[in-house]
């Protein structure tokens, strides 16, 4: 999967187009995106939790499909474990 695709899946899947920005950091959202500057590879992105400016839950991959690919089991397992809620 490639970021570009992300909010696509993300939205068949019932998630909130708001809930995710995909390459730029957003208020209020998950967030994913190529490391700025290169990182420690061409092929670094991040994934985390932006709220007041501060990033939560932060994780980096060397990939950009294992990036999407791990933001869209964490919001898809948390809309389906909200939702069978009573």
């Amino acid at each position: 999967m490639r970021a570009g695709e992300l909010t696509g899946w993300l939205a068949a899947a019932g998630v909130a187009d708001a809930a995710v920005s995909v390459g730029a950091e957003a208020d209020r959202a998950w967030c994913v995106r190529a490391v700025p500057g290169g990182g420690h590879g061409e092929g670094d992105w991040e994934v985390f939790w932006c709220d007041g400016g501060g990033r939560f839950e932060w994780t980096r991959f060397d990939d950009e499909s294992a990036a999407c690919f791990s933001l869209f089991g964490r919001l898809v397992w948390a809309r389906l474990a909200g939702s069978a809620q009573p």
